[in-house]
C-alpha cells in the first residue's frame, strides 16, 4: 500500500483479517489503522497524516516511539493500543524498506 501496489495491499490486509487475535478489540483497532491507511495513500489527500509527513528515517524513528508510546498510556483502550500498534508496524516496515 504503501508503494501504491493496492492489490498487493488488499490481499494483505485481508490475510491480517483472518489472523487470529488474542483481542477481538485490538485486532479491530489493527485494521481500522490499516484500513485509514489504505483509504489515505488512495485519496493521496495532503491533509492526511501520511501524505504530509516527511518520512526520513530521522521522522519515521521519531513517529515510531511516539506510537508505541501512545500505546503504553494506561487510559488506552485495547481497540488505541491495536492502532497505535499498526503505525508502529507501518513506521517499522518503512525503516526496514528504505534503506538509506
Amino acid at each position: 500500500m504503501i508503494d501504491r501496489r493496492f492489490t498487493e495491499a488488499e490481499k494483505a490486509l485481508s490475510a491480517i483479517r483472518e489472523r487470529k487475535f488474542t483481542d477481538e478489540e485490538y485486532k479491530t483497532g489493527y485494521i481500522n489503522a490499516l484500513d485509514g491507511l489504505l483509504l489515505s495513500v488512495r485519496s493521496g489527500d495532503e491533509r492526511d497524516f501520511y501524505n504530509r509527513t516527511n518520512l526520513n528515517k530521522k521522522n519515521l524513528k521519531e513517529h515510531k516511539e511516539e506510537f508505541k508510546e501512545f500505546r503504553k498510556t494506561p487510559i488506552r483502550t485495547q481497540f488505541d493500543s491495536g492502532y497505535f500498534a499498526a503505525w508502529s508496524d507501518i513506521m517499522q516496515y518503512k525503516i526496514n524498506v528504505d534503506k538509506d
